[in-house]
């Protein structure tokens, strides 16, 4: 239902701007959600985008759009305006998401634009752009409500209904500081309203405080608050002083990108999007993934080759090879598939890399000896020999064997000496199990046939 309403509300853009429809595109995009309108501005060309951008009535609307969608549109979007019109559009964002605007920007223009931001009060932002990307730092928002721990239930409420604390965008939880400003507690709304308005907050606040780093990475940051179910984790420098606040719609957001990420790499095409990216970009990013493919199926090449003589004596052992290397590439993308998304989200742990190898490995035989047996009673119909029977099917059961080791054991490999575990899959797990998997099943059928 969600997919045919995008196909039609892009359709009917598309059609009202090539109509130049203005008027009725302005009621449309009143009416329409910021996450629905981004959906249209990837398929429009570049003027098509800027049109459409120009007909979203106020600085604020156009702020959201232009966070919900991807680097590549967005850059597309502000090249045709002007840094006045940058200014206001990012004064009227929340500081995370200006910071992270700002960073997209070209340097000469970046450095333009928070000079004028500067100038007016936007210490924020510029406090954001010190931490690096995907850290705590990178992507929190600098605005709370922290106060002093001798402050009562009565003073509290009086506080959050001042101006002061009106545009906090996470005003569910109270943090609590000592003087010192560092942070030594916190209670929710809900507390806060049971209590008497003259009990002092260090009287009933929570000092069991779940607080991250600014340097921790962004994918630890988001699996904190997943695991205890916040609305929103705080952040402290080194001197445990509160610095901002990490959002469950800030997680979210990163769930998105890292499983995309994760998946991206899986399949060899690199970390980016590449569906809005030009045909030369996009050749530019997979080339040096299948890069390793092309070597292991050249290696692959030269394994045959060795073997060539047992060909030429028996050319039915070729008949066997798609299937032994296309079962065993299989169960080594599962194998590694689970493996790093286990590790993605916690329930696989790298210190478990021989109890999860292990049981892998056991899969792995398991599944060998049932299609090897399958696979030997098709050998032996076809061609009536035993040898060669045997064979194909401890061929196939060190195939599927081989695959789930290395599937399971390179991520852990990885994980281990801090390499992202999602590039050890895709073409560098396909590649080394077409390699040994050939190697084995010419080896044995060598021995066994006495070629």
């Amino acid at each position: 239902m969600t997919t045919q309403r995008n196909y039609i509300l892009i359709e009917t853009i598309k059609r009202l701007l090539r109509r130049d429809s203005y008027a009725r595109l302005k009621k449309i995009i009143s009416r329409i959600h910021a996450a629905d309108l981004s959906t249209v501005f990837p398929v429009l060309s570049v003027s098509q985008r800027r049109q459409l951008f120009r007909l979203i009535e106020g600085r604020q609307q156009q702020g959201v759009i232009l966070s919900e969608l991807d680097e590549d549109v967005v850059l597309s979007i502000i090249e045709g305006l002007s840094i006045e019109e940058l200014v206001e559009i990012l004064e009227e964002m929340p500081s995370d998401d200006a910071a992270a605007f700002i960073k997209l920007l070209p340097q000469e223009q970046a450095d333009e634009v928070l000079e004028r931001i500067r100038t007016k009060g936007g210490e924020d932002v510029e406090s954001l752009l010190k931490y690096p990307d995907d850290t705590a730092g990178g992507i929190m928002i600098p605005d709370f409500i922290a106060l002093p721990e001798d402050m009562t239930a009565g003073e509290v409420i009086s506080t959050l209904q001042s101006k002061e604390y009106k545009d906090i965008e996470m005003p569910f939880y109270i943090y609590v500081v000592d003087e010192d400003q560092r942070l030594v507690g916190v209670c929710s709304l809900r507390q806060l309203v049971l209590v008497r308005p003259e009990t002092p907050l260090k009287n009933f606040m929570s000092t069991d405080v779940v607080s991250v780093t600014t340097d921790m990475d962004q994918e630890e940051v988001a699996k904190i608050v997943a695991r205890y179910n916040f609305l929103a984790v705080p952040v402290v420098d080194a001197e445990q002083r509160m610095v901002g606040l990490v959002t469950v719609d800030d997680v979210i957001d990163i769930f998105r990108e890292e499983a995309t990420e994760d998946i991206l790499k899986m399949a060899g095409v690199g970390e980016e999007f590449v569906e809005t990216k030009s045909v030369f970009r996009s050749i530019r990013i997979r080339l040096p993934w299948l890069f390793a493919s092309c070597v292991g199926g050249v290696i692959a090449i030269f394994v045959i080759g060795y073997f060539e003589a047992s060909l030429r004596e028996i050319s039915y052992l070729a008949a066997f090879i798609p299937v032994i290397m296309g079962m065993g590439g299989n169960v080594g993308i599962q194998s590694s598939t689970i493996v790093v998304r286990g590790l993605a989200t916690g329930r696989i742990h790298i210190h478990d890399l021989w109890f999860v190898v292990g049981k892998e490995l056991a899969v792995g035989v398991l599944l060998g000896v049932i299609y090897g047996l399958l696979l030997a009673v098709l050998a032996q119909a076809q061609y009536s020999v035993v040898g060669f029977s045997v064979a194909v099917s401890v061929g196939m059961l060190a195939s599927m064997s081989v695959a789930a080791l290395i599937g399971s054991l390179l991520p852990m490999l990885f994980a281990r000496t801090g390499v992202d575990p999602a590039v050890a899959t895709g073409p560098f797990v396909t590649s080394a199990i077409d390699i040994v998997a050939v190697f084995f099943y010419f080896q044995l059928a060598t021995l066994l046939l006495g070629i």
